[in-house]
């Protein structure tokens, strides 16, 4: 965890300091630059949490089919679930999104809580709403003495088909967030460019309160410029 997370201060301090030397050729860029720095690593912290959910959201199909091929040999759900962490361990990482969820279900079985309980704070915690609508249907089925394994066998089926459409989307969407990615790192190029090879282009930018302040506009502008497309790219499917 901390080294993930100072993975994350580290490209976000070398960021500042790259666009900062670049728009404005001084290292004081990142004592003025530090609100934005903070902005960034804010950012790239709840990123990293909608990462995380998309991940299990993802990832939730797999455990459901582990659950239901436990159910159909006969296993209680207690059972099912302790048995789906060991074949979503081969399946994925340990640190795995699901795994962590599941092994925490199993924890709580073995404690002898109650199963609705663990299935409803599983939905309501993940923050997934296909997971939510599980915990839910899920609670129904076992109040009214309904067909677990059934239950379970439709969300797998409904799932399944929802990721086809979404790989479909994401197939879509990976090319325009290439482009995102090429438009952002373009300005550094170009000011790259001209300070190696036509240095003396751009020097009037660099010296005066006007070119420092033209600068700063065109810096900040950029900043703007450069979230509102990732937004763009940023398609919650």
């Amino acid at each position: 965890m901390y080294s993930a997370y100072l993975g994350v201060i580290t490209r976000n301090l070398l960021f500042i300091v790259l666009s900062g030397f670049l728009f404005f050729r001084t290292p004081w860029c990142v004592l003025w630059l530090g609100p934005y720095l903070i902005y960034r690593l804010h950012r790239d912290r709840k990123d990293a949490e909608e990462k995380r959910r998309r991940l299990l959201a993802a990832q939730f199909r797999d455990g459901m089919q582990c659950l239901l091929s436990s159910l159909e040999a006969g296993y209680s759900i207690e059972n099912s679930v302790e048995a789906a962490v060991a074949d979503l361990r081969v399946m994925f990482d340990e640190k795995a999104p699901i795994v962590a969820a599941f092994r925490r279900m199993s924890h709580r079985f073995r404690n002898g809580e109650d199963t609705e309980t663990v299935i409803r704070d599983f939905g309501e915690q993940s923050n997934v709403e296909d997971i939510r609508n599980f915990s839910v249907v899920f609670t129904i089925a076992n109040r009214s003495g309904g067909d677990i394994v059934h239950v379970i066998r439709s969300v797998n089926d409904t799932l399944y088909q929802k990721q086809e459409v979404m790989r479909e989307i994401r197939t879509v969407l990976l090319a325009k967030q290439l482009e995102v990615t090429i438009m952002k790192w373009m300005p550094f190029a170009i000011l790259a460019y001209f300070g190696l090879f036509a240095p003396s282009f751009l020097t009037p930018l660099y010296e005066g309160i006007t070119g420092h302040a033209i600068m700063l506009v065109i810096y900040i502008g950029y900043l703007f410029c450069q979230r509102y497309a990732e937004t763009i790219a940023d398609i919650n499917i």
